[in-house]
């Protein structure tokens, strides 16, 4: 089995989990979320399942390459925040985010 597959259903499960915490705590662009506890639950639903998908991933990965590409996830969660949530996003933020980028793509193309 490629660890590729449960490595990047963690991430994206993840990055979910992460705006359904935000919005579910604080809402988006000063407006209260609604339904926050349907929020929360979807939380931790992702962040559950992001878990065994990490763990099947490192169960064939070795774990130098599979814990960088977690990175993948500041990205994702920046796109994420940006549009879905309205964040404010610096354009120096924006250049970390590549530098990210391009780290993940280095670690993923050096198998």
């Amino acid at each position: 089995m490629t660890p590729l597959v449960p490595l990047a259903g963690s991430v994206l499960l993840n990055a979910t989990a992460q705006i359904s915490l935000r919005y579910g705590t604080s809402g988006r662009a000063g407006v209260p979320a609604k339904f926050p506890k349907l929020w929360l639950a979807s939380w931790a639903i992702c962040f559950g399942l992001a878990t065994i998908l990490w763990l099947l991933a490192i169960q064939h990965a070795d774990i130098s390459y599979a814990y960088p590409l977690l990175g993948a996830g500041y990205v994702l969660v920046t796109l994420l925040a940006s549009w879905l949530l309205a964040e404010p996003t610096s354009a120096l933020h924006w250049i970390s985010v590549l530098v990210i980028s391009a780290g993940v793509l280095i670690v993923g193309v050096n198998r």
